[in-house]
């Protein structure tokens, strides 16, 4: 097994100091050790350790665990019992962590613990050996890695400060101490500074392995490297001091460019103390700075909870961004403003913070008004919709919503012709060639299509919009919804066609009953002749009916007269069928076929003229809407009310035509209208909607028009009146 030699009073290893002058020691000596490889190291600090503790001498160890293991598994191999050595209390090994711990306060180490902990245990190893002489005490050999432990987690500052504490327990202590430092702490060209402090706190150095290896020459070669590098650090010395000198031009310029700035800008001590505002501000508010600077930020803030919230949020380090406030003027007005704050922070601690003041008065103003107008535009009663020149909608406000049915965030950005029918896109172009020559459009009156597809008559009127220079830039339209006044305006005008057709129809019922009753008198005549052949007095009979209902008809003058007859009971498939003979003739001029579903036995409760009027018109307007070669079909069955319940039938009547187109499928109903030319009246369904509004019943049409992807068309009118359940439960709610 290797031997170590006798220990040296000096270490092992010596080599010149670098250019820094090194600290005296009264006892020992305090080296530096610089290293590049963790093995060389071990074989270093074992050769140190090793001898001296084969030579009856004390140490300890003050390391990483990495190392401290690397250690002693060298002393081991090299034949040392440090079990024996440690209870001899010759050898130490502590972990470097663990020790800093021991005299460490907030990241800093407390001298007069480092002197109690780390003296006592440098004690503690010399009272296990005697002095050499009595004039000498006994010398402990140390290794440490406190300060590269402290270095590499960033507390340069502190790691150096525990190299002056060793120096200063080596007053009154003997050791010799070596610290371990990685060489990679020093990689780059600025760390020479920090090199050279630290290697000022030892007495010796030791450079990174291999220099001492070197001869003669290959260290004259190097010490040459070594002169170019300082004469190096000697020019970037120079360029650091041209680089301060820049940077206070630099300072003196930013200094300047702070002070006339367009923004108001402001120092607040952590107490809201003001101390600094540049020019802009000063002037913002029209004070001196004798009267601004140094006073309480919060003085000049209207709002106490503000200023309180304000202060809060500063000391607690917040950044505010967009904070408004009104501060007082030199005058006594009050500015809006909008403040940005950051702190600024040493060590942890709050210092100031910078704070940027912007002038929002007029834009307050000009929202305020802004919101006003909003609030008269989203309250209005007329859809206010703006554009761009070229048709896109900019603007939609709650009453467009609601009278177009389309939400402003589905309509915005698109074209405004989605809500112009297709035929009037032309005008859209003519009004926003007027909107471009500044010519205003008023009370234009046109059509639009709602969300749902329905139109609606509106009148318009555009103004052009310009920007603050005065260029046309869009169109602000006023949309007033005047559906249901044209509406109004066309039923004023069918009752006054209607007053004048019921004067007219009571006139004619007046002029038509006479012959009436003379035409009715002589089929009863006629009948009463004996000789009459059956089928003669059949047609009579059928003759006698239609006459009664065509003077009932004319009694009622077009519904302007009430009926006073009483409903009967009507056996339904006798009434349709009495009908259908009547019009049997039709059919089999026009070829039609006809198809019957009627259920046995069925009866509804109603006037008997008014049912057979109501299936006439149906039936008719089937005749006339069927090609020849077609099929009608002719429906009756029980059934219920949809929404009430209410017990009742339903009539259906089906023809194969060309259909209703949906466009005036709407209109059907209503009086006057007809698609017959000069062969109808368009009085027929309206009164059959009359007739079964007046019981509780109801009229619906379905139809569809043949297309090229879809063949086939026809019209289907079904009709429901109610029992004479139905009818009583209707009297009892009117009741």
């Amino acid at each position: 097994m290797k031997s170590f030699p006798k220990p040296p009073d000096t270490p092992v290893r010596i080599a010149e100091v670098v250019d820094a002058p090194p600290v005296s020691t009264a006892h020992g000596s305090h080296t530096a050790h610089f290293y590049s490889s963790d093995s060389l190291l071990v074989s270093d600090v074992v050769q140190c350790l090793g001898a001296t503790l084969a030579a009856g001498g004390v140490a300890v160890v003050i390391a990483t665990a990495a190392h401290r293991a690397a250690f002693e598994e060298q002393l081991l191999s090299h034949g040392l019992d440090l079990a024996r050595i440690a209870q001899q209390g010759r050898w130490l090994s502590l972990d470097a962590a663990e020790t800093l711990a021991e005299f460490m306060v907030e990241g800093w180490p407390d001298a007069s613990r480092f002197a109690a902990h780390i003296g006592g245990v440098v004690d503690s190893l010399a009272s296990a050996v005697g002095p050499t002489s009595a004039s000498e005490k006994p010398h402990v050999a140390a290794y440490g890695e406190m300060v590269s432990v402290l270095w590499e987690e960033g507390k340069t500052e502190a790691s150096i400060r525990v190299e002056e504490l060793w120096n200063e327990l080596a007053q009154t202590r003997c050791f010799h101490l070596c610290c371990g430092w990685p060489l990679h702490f020093f990689a780059r060209d600025t760390d020479g500074v920090s090199l050279q402090r630290i290697c000022s706190e030892h007495s010796q150095v030791v450079p990174g392995q291999g220099y001492n290896d070197m001869s003669e020459d290959e260290r004259r070669r190097s010490a040459v490297v070594w002169q170019q590098k300082a004469q190096a650090l000697e020019e970037e010395t120079r360029q650091v001091r041209k680089t301060q000198q820049t940077l206070q031009l630099r300072e003196a310029e930013l200094r300047d460019f702070l002070e006339n700035a367009v923004v108001g800008m402001h120092w607040l001590a952590p107490d809201c103390a003001i101390l600094w505002s540049n020019r802009t501000e000063l002037e913002l508010l029209g004070y001196r700075p004798q009267q601004y600077v140094g006073r309480n930020f919060a003085d000049f803030i209207e709002n106490p909870a503000v200023a309180t919230d304000l202060l809060r949020r500063l000391r607690a380090c917040e950044s505010l961004r967009g904070y408004e406030l009104r501060l007082r003027s030199s005058d006594g007005s009050w500015r809006w403003v909008r403040m940005d704050a950051n702190p600024w922070l040493h060590n942890g601690e709050l210092l100031h913070s910078g704070c940027f003041v912007l002038d929002i008065t007029e834009k307050k103003r000009a929202d305020e008004a802004q919101m006003k107008l909003a609030a008269i535009v989203e309250s209005s009663d007329d859809a206010i919709v703006s554009k761009n020149l070229k048709g896109v909608i900019t603007s939609w406000n709650a009453a467009a919503e609601r009278i177009l049915g389309y939400k402003a965030e589905e309509i915005i950005g698109k074209p405004v012709t989605t809500i112009i029918p297709l035929e009037l896109h032309r005008d859209e172009t003519e009004i926003l060639r007027q909107i471009e020559a500044g010519e205003r459009i008023e009370h234009f009156e046109t059509v639009r299509v709602t969300k749902s597809g329905e139109r609606i008559d509106v009148s318009l009127t555009i103004s052009p919009v310009r920007d603050p220079h005065g260029t046309i830039i869009g169109a602000a339209k006023i949309l007033r919804d005047v559906t249901r006044q044209k509406r109004l305006e066309a039923a004023l005008h069918t009752t006054e066609r209607l007053a004048s057709v019921g004067r007219l129809a009571a006139t004619v019922a007046h002029e038509i009953n006479n012959p009436l009753e003379a035409v009715t008198n002589l089929i009863y005549l006629a009948r009463q002749d004996s000789s009459l052949p059956e089928s003669a007095r059949v047609c009579l009979v059928m003759a006698d009916d239609e006459l009664k209902r065509i003077s009932h008809i004319a009694r009622q003058t077009l519904g302007f007269y009430r009926d006073t007859s009483s409903p009967a009971w009507i056996d339904v498939p006798a009434a349709i069928d009495e009908m259908l003979a009547i019009y049997h003739r039709r059919l089999s001029y026009r070829q039609i076929a006809l198809r019957k579903h009627i259920t046995p036995g069925l009866r509804v409760y109603a006037l008997h003229g008014e049912f057979r009027q109501i299936f006439s018109n149906l039936i008719v307007n089937a005749i006339d809407a069927s090609p020849p070669g077609t099929a009608i079909a002719v429906r009756a069955w029980e059934s219920t009310h949809p929404l009430t319940g209410a017990p009742g039938m339903q009539l259906a009547v089906a023809d194969q035509g060309v259909g209703i187109p949906e466009s005036i499928r709407r209109q059907i109903f209503t009086p006057f209208f007809t698609t017959k030319k000069d062969l109808g009246t368009g009085l027929g369904l309206w009164i059959v909607k009359s007739m079964l509004m007046k019981t509780g019943g109801f009229i619906r049409c379905r139809s569809r028009v043949a297309t090229p992807e879809a063949a086939g068309s026809g019209t289907v009118m079904m009709v429901f009146l109610p029992s004479e359940a139905g009818l009583e439960s209707r009297e009892q709610k009117a009741a």
